[in-house]
């Protein structure tokens, strides 16, 4: 077994959590004997100029050589004990009953250790606070939701563990219950009420809005939220908020108007992730170090547990390394986005004498404990004046759903409040969203993040409005369209250019909804078995989490080699690539190698933060401002789909940097030009640069003279984002420049002097220190959102009389994705999320309670995601729309090609049975009974 070691250098290159000094290792370096270079280095080009011919990954993929971290075992880590031991997560599936204990009686060989609460508890393990509680259930309590973890079984040898596992499963005497108990109950995880009133348009201010007063909070009374009664216009925050809200209801009986009353329900879903959860840690007790391999999308965050977590242990308070092996995510949909379950392979490694221990979910545990998307129970009140047709107000009131564990719960619920706007102008607004515990599984950060659940009720509103008022639907919505420099229901500006109409306009002239009628009556007369519907939907998703520190670093070698190093995390998104190909505009070409999950380089930056940036005050804002190595956020998730802005931001400023005191430089020496002569001009052509009548130089030859010259050759980059981006000054090379950075760090050509190199660390970059920084207010925390995406869907179906199958004949989206970085991957992203839509709004579909996910019998046998056959797949149709703006931003859009696919269904199945249908999804048995009825 080969001892780990740490150098001086290798120290350096890791940051420091309590006192425990963490490090990250790709899969592809710690594994012997699996070498896996070429994930992370392609074999051959894989871009040709800016476009790419095909994934980074994708010869891998499609030859089946890619792989994760579930596919590694300890024999494949060089310095790791050879004798993998393997674990169970015995779960509880009474949450009405006392936890007794656990009977093995029926195995044939016990297992080598069994780890109960009171073991946890006797060495001080504690789950992390983000996961709450009760990590193990004790015993003679009762479970907080179903699922519940109750003990964790390790197994010395692989041929144990398997049978073992072949008696476990499924097997209802493996849990001892007692008497049965009332249901674990807490207060909400949270709730939310934004209300807003607005204001003179040509003053730009709302009369009340959190944005310009700010929130307000409930109490709880009966594990409800209560909030203040007392109305008064020139009280408190609170009774201004509630004298407005009570002002809305009121005006709301007002015969001129028209209200839209209802009730929605959506779901409980599983991801249904290509990889289930796996994780593979060993405490190395001798060297105080631990190592693991997880299969997590936010591998900053869990390391940063995983230390306070294991150094409050006895077993692991000594501890003085902490060693992860990140890899690719083989899918996330945000359902590995803090997930509890690494804990318990941590956990587990404390008690496994010295080996490493290894647990992994098959599909049947992976619907029993993994994260699922919150189902939500919408009631909504949407008044429309009848002459104007202009919406005057919207209530609305949601019951989120959040399980046994908190996670994401608060979030989600905010974010699917501040969603409900959708894509109107709505002057006058009451939204209510609150998350509740219950003995679901958890529900988390899943694809949709509470949008999915709550934007698709707003066009299905305003559709039922133009029915109802008889006026064209296209025409209900340009009336309440909202605008560029609109705001939204927080009272927040909207950034950017907003394209609605120009979307909507194209839609309406499209042959599938000019031809509506006539289709349904001739697909009709020749199918006289079939109903025939077409529906239309316009939603615009917010994107990003308000508060990111997106970093990267790109290198150029001596002989024009691009390696470019990114935070974000490959979970199928295609981040990788489109990164990849954003330093053609820098450097004529795309890179060559792109490594992801990185997390070591950015100690260059030397950056710490000290306060929840969510919470900070103006006045801390600014007084930490002064101190060049603060930042607000130091990191940024691979969520929210926060690569295609956020990522590039930091992407595109590490380029810049290089292009500009690095390859410029060059190509003035080459061409033999003064100094300060002016290459704005200057242009890539076919992989060379060019300016004038200068000859052509191709990346390779500036990039030989910038080495030869000890100019800037590499940097790495670090901004930050709260609805707004930073600026900052820095003064490199004897040039001040303002850039959208707030941290900088550079890395000098092999030619270097000697003052130059002996500036660099030993990370080999040279801090450069900004002059100032000025950072987004922190009053932008009120605006929740100011970044959306929109995208529509036009649908045809048909849909059985005698069964209720709903068939999709065609579908046509078109999306706004601001300058698109790779058009094939948005097309994918289309694609991917009309399969989801579809999914979501007839198919995919997990009980509550008892019959649900967490009592562990759920496989894909009984739950129905889209196949090929529930896809229109020679009939989807897409339009990417064009952008002129040269300072338009990319914009995240892997959920919004999602949602719209969802109420254009739900409308599409009323134009083909008049019957709306309030509850996801509409099965074939819904559907024919109501047919029938």
């Amino acid at each position: 077994m080969k001892k780990f070691t740490q150098s001086r250098r290798d120290f350096l290159k890791t940051m420091v959590i309590a006192g425990v000094s963490v490090s990250f290792a790709s899969l592809t370096r710690a594994a012997s004997g699996r070498e896996q270079n070429y994930l992370y280095k392609p074999t051959q080009p894989w871009a040709e100029g800016n476009q790419a011919k095909h994934r980074v990954d994708a010869i891998q993929k499609v030859t089946g050589q890619k792989v994760f971290a579930r596919d590694f075992r300890s024999k494949d880590f060089t310095h790791w004990p050879d004798n993998q031991w393997h674990g169970y997560i015995v779960c509880a599936t009474q949450a009405d009953h006392i936890f007794k204990d656990i009977n093995l009686s029926f195995l044939e060989k016990p297992p080598t250790k069994v780890i109960l609460s009171e073991d946890l508890i006797e060495n001080n393990i504690y789950l992390p606070e983000f996961h709450g509680e009760d990590m193990l259930l004790p015993k003679g309590k009762t479970a907080h939701f179903i699922g519940h973890p109750v003990a964790i079984l390790l197994f010395d040898q692989f041929d144990d563990f398997n049978a073992a596992k072949s008696r476990l499963d499924f097997n209802p005497n493996l849990v001892e219950y007692g008497d049965k108990t009332p249901l674990y109950e807490r207060n909400p995880y949270a709730a939310w009420r934004v209300i807003r009133i607005a204001g003179d348009k040509t003053e730009g201010v709302d009369t009340f809005s959190p944005f310009k007063d700010g929130l307000f909070f409930p109490a709880y009374q009966l594990r409800q939220p209560k909030w203040p009664t007392t109305k008064n216009v020139n009280g408190s925050l609170s009774e201004r908020g509630m004298f407005y809200a009570d002002k809305i209801i009121q005006d709301m009986s007002n015969p001129d108007l028209h209200v839209v009353d209802r009730h929605y329900q959506t779901q409980i879903v599983d991801p249904v992730m290509l990889e289930p959860e796996a994780a593979n840690i060993w405490y190395d007790d001798k060297e105080k170090t631990l190592h693991g391999a997880v299969t997590c999308q936010d591998p900053t965050d869990f390391t940063e547990m995983a230390v306070h977590m294991v150094k409050a242990s006895k077993q692991g308070k000594e501890t003085k390394n902490l060693v992860l092996y990140s890899g690719f995510v083989g899918g996330g949909f945000g359902a590995k986005d803090h997930s509890v379950f690494p804990f318990y392979a941590l956990a587990a490694s404390l008690f496994s004498d010295g080996n490493p221990i290894r647990i992994a979910n098959d599909r049947y545990q992976q619907f029993q404990s993994g994260l699922k998307r919150h189902p939500f129970k919408i009631h909504n009140q949407l008044a429309i004046n009848k002459k104007t047709l202009k919406i005057e107000s919207l209530t609305s009131k949601s019951e989120v759903d959040g399980g046994g564990r908190e996670n994401f719960s608060a979030s989600v619920a905010s974010a699917g409040m501040s969603a409900m706007q959708g894509i109107f102008n709505i002057p006058k607004s009451d939204l209510q969203a609150t998350a509740f515990q219950s003995r679901n599984v958890a529900s988390g950060s899943m694809r949709g993040y509470g949008s999915v659940q709550c934007m698709p009720v707003i066009d299905l509103m305003i559709t039922q409005a133009a029915a109802e008022l008889d006026v064209d639907p296209f025409e209900i919505r340009r009336k309440n369209l909202l605008k560029t420099n609109d705001l939204n229901t927080q009272g927040a500006k909207i950034d950017g250019e907003l394209r609605y109409l120009e979307i909507l306009d194209k839609a309406e002239k499209h042959p599938v909804w000019q031809q509506r009628f006539t289709n349904k009556k001739s697909y009709e007369a020749i199918n006289p078995d079939k109903l025939f519907g077409v529906g239309y939907s316009l939603l615009s998703k917010n994107y990003g989490t308000g508060n990111v520190g997106p970093n990267s670093a790109v290198n150029i070698t001596a002989d024009g080699e691009i390696i470019l190093e990114i935070e974000y995390m490959e979970m199928g998104s295609g981040a990788q690539t489109s990164q990849g190909l954003l330093t053609h505009d820098f450097f004529g070409q795309a890179a060559g190698e792109v490594k992801i999950a990185v997390t070591e380089t950015w100690k260059a930056l030397q950056l710490y933060e000290t306060d929840n940036p969510y919470i900070i005050s103006q006045e801390k804002q600014d007084e930490m401002s002064k101190d060049p190595l603060w930042t607000p956020v130091k990191h940024m998730a691979s969520s929210a789909s926060d690569s295609a802005t956020f990522q590039t931001e930091a992407t595109k400023g590490a380029c810049n940097i290089v292009y500009l005191y690095g390859i410029l430089p060059a190509a003035r020496l080459l061409w033999k030009l003064k100094t300060n002569a002016d290459l704005s001009n200057a242009k890539w052509r076919d992989g060379k640069l060019t300016f004038e009548d200068n000859k052509p130089l191709s990346l390779a030859i500036l990039a030989k003279k910038a080495h030869d010259q000890g100019l800037i050759t590499g940097s790495v980059a670090h901004t930050v984002n709260r609805w707004s981006w930073t600026e900052a000054e820095f003064e490199i090379e004897g040039d001040k420049r303002i850039h959208s950075l707030d941290a900088l760090a550079v890395r000098y050509g092999n030619g270097a002097t000697a003052s130059k190199k002996q500036s660099m660390d030993n990370l080999g970059y040279h801090l450069i220190k900004r002059n100032w920084v000025k950072y987004p207010s922190t009053s932008y925390n009120n605006a929740m959102v100011t970044y959306y995406a929109p995208c529509d869907c036009l649908i045809e179906l048909a849909i059985s009389k005698h069964t209720g199958k709903v068939e999709i004949l065609s579908s046509h989206s078109v999306l706004d994705a601001g300058p698109v970085i790779s058009q094939p991957i948005v097309e994918g992203q289309i694609q991917g999320g009309l399969v989801m839509g579809l999914g979501h709004v007839l198919h995919e579909y997990l009980p509550s309670f008892e019959e649900g996910a967490g009592n562990g019998t759920w496989n894909l046998n009984r739950y129905h995601v889209p196949m090929a056959r529930d896809v229109n797949v020679w009939t989807m149709t897409s339009e990417i729309l064009p952008t002129s703006d040269k300072t338009a931003r990319p914009k995240g859009i892997a959920e919004v090609v999602m949602m719209p696919v969802i109420s254009a269904v739900q409308d599409a199945i009323f134009h083909a049975t008049r019957q709306r249908f309030d509850q996801t999804p509409i099965t074939a048995e819904q559907i024919k009974k109501r047919l029938n009825g």
